[in-house]
């Protein structure tokens, strides 16, 4: 939910150096240019950041999710995703 809220602006002004898409990082075009970039890190606390996690939780969306514009479908299609996650 981070880059949703991200893209449409309503994350508070302390993440906005927390998350970087691929599209900035690297020169030429990839499939997941639109999605997050992860950092490598090495140590444990590092990977259970908001940075690292919430760029994998973001990645491992289907992009039919991704794309969702309502704040409250997208909240919907969201919970049910992960419950069925849970099956």
């Amino acid at each position: 939910m981070q880059k949703y809220v991200y893209h449409r602006t309503k994350l508070p002004s302390a993440f906005s150096t927390c998350f970087e898409e691929n599209k900035l990082i690297y020169d030429y075009n990839t499939r997941q240019k639109d999605d997050f970039h992860i950092r490598t890190v090495q140590c444990e606390k590092g990977k259970r950041s908001i940075k690292i996690k919430g760029c994998k939780l973001w990645s491992n969306l289907p992009a039919e999710i991704k794309m969702i514009q309502s704040s409250s479908s997208f909240k919907y299609k969201l919970k049910n995703y992960f419950l069925q996650c849970l099956d």
